[in-house]
């Protein structure tokens, strides 16, 4: 092999690997890349608790310990708009229903309704 080809391939073997090692250093101490959470991303609901807020948690608790099959939220708890969106995305297949007699609230609000099961910030109630 002529030393030219030769030093040409030397110096692309050294750019790939500081290219390498670079993604590695961004990957690791800039945005926090977790080989973990990569590794067990196709485990069924691995790693909610790094991704989803407590809230969200109780009040899928809440749902699949009362084996209901569709909830409604209370006015409140609609007006935010992200809490709505991941419970929806959450609880599936139990979906949101307006007319559905199960209603989840936060604990701050009361309904005239048979109180189903409670949980540190949300409440669960049949109507």
């Amino acid at each position: 092999m002529p030393k030219e080809k030769r030093n040409d391939l030397i110096f692309l073997f050294l750019i790939l690997l500081v290219c390498i090692i670079k993604l590695f250093h961004i990957g690791y101490k800039r945005v926090h890349f977790s080989s973990d959470l990569l590794i067990n991303s196709f485990k069924e609901n691995y790693g909610k608790e790094v991704v989803l807020e407590k809230n969200i948690l109780e009040a899928n608790k809440l749902i699949l310990d009362n084996k209901i099959k569709n909830f409604n939220l209370s006015s409140n708890l609609k007006l935010n708009h992200y809490f709505k969106q991941r419970i929806v995305e959450f609880s599936y297949p139990v979906k949101l229903n307006k007319n559905s007699k199960f209603i989840i609230t936060s604990n701050k609000e009361n309904l005239n309704c048979k109180l189903k099961s409670t949980s540190e910030k949300l409440k669960l109630y049949e109507c």
